[in-house]
């Protein structure tokens, strides 16, 4: 069984290796990576491994950006700090989500989870890594939470439905994060981008960044910007640049192709 992990703490990833290898000394862990853009490289390099345990902050941005970019079919234990990443994290290959600081109790709790379902859908075929894949990839969408088609927001002691058709994008700033309307309006709302992300559909959404979700239809065009990033222009326009990272550039352009 081979392992990855992603993981910018060097003394947490050494620690999460030892846990592994101390539970399960036959695990082969392949690497130690601390940033997005070395993830998507091996992955693209090497393939899925057997299992991935993940941090959410990586040196370099979120781990859920290595998914965007590179077809993951093999699970995801994410190992983090924060626990508002649950929902996106269990739409993401994810198949657990252990809060730091951890312990080998933890980790070995994760590890006999997933051998479960390894056990679960190994009982009518050969153990094959691609007819795994498979069974494992349905119980993920299961997890996945329903697409929205609307949402409330709160306007001068009133809720009112605003229709996904009707968003253009949306914006944090101060944590607070705003709806913009296509006609230009903005209302603050009670979800965070990472939430947003796993509630929209992504041939219609796109996580530009921190502090941006854009919608397909309003990107009116785009251009080379400072050390390969790409700055993109939409229409309503938005409070401050939407600045696309190198990391995430092709990606980008990928979907715009694929829409």
């Amino acid at each position: 069984m081979t392992v990855l992990i992603l993981e910018d703490e060097a003394i947490t990833a050494e620690e999460l290796r030892h846990y592994v290898r101390d539970i399960d000394p036959t695990i082969e862990v392949l690497a130690l990576l601390e940033t997005i853009e070395d993830a998507v490289h091996f992955l693209t390099t090497h393939g899925s491994p057997d299992l991935i345990f993940s941090d959410i902050q990586l040196a370099d941005g979120l781990s859920f950006e290595v998914f965007e970019q590179v077809p993951v079919r093999c699970p995801v234990i994410f190992c983090t700090a924060f626990d508002e990443y649950a929902i996106q994290a269990f739409a993401t290959n994810g198949i657990d989500y252990v809060l730091k600081p951890f312990d080998r109790k933890a980790i070995a709790a994760s590890l006999s989870k997933f051998r479960a379902l390894q056990t679960y859908f190994q009982r009518d075929v050969p153990a094959t890594q691609s007819n795994l894949n498979e069974p494992l990839q349905r119980l993920i969408e299961q997890l996945k939470p329903t697409r929205r088609s609307s949402f409330l927001v709160n306007y001068k002691g009133k809720y009112y439905p605003i229709p996904v058709s009707e968003i253009a994008f949306f914006y944090t700033e101060n944590e607070i994060v705003w709806l913009y309307k296509l006609s230009g309006e903005k209302y603050a709302i009670d979800h965070k981008l990472d939430e947003l992300e796993a509630m929209l559909d992504p041939a219609q959404f796109y996580r530009a960044n921190r502090q941006f979700i854009v919608r397909f239809d309003t990107i009116r065009e785009f251009e080379p910007y400072f050390n390969r990033k790409l700055a993109v222009r939409l229409h309503p326009a938005t409070p401050e640049p939407v600045i696309i990272s190198k990391a995430k550039a092709s990606d980008f352009m990928r979907w715009l192709e694929q829409r």
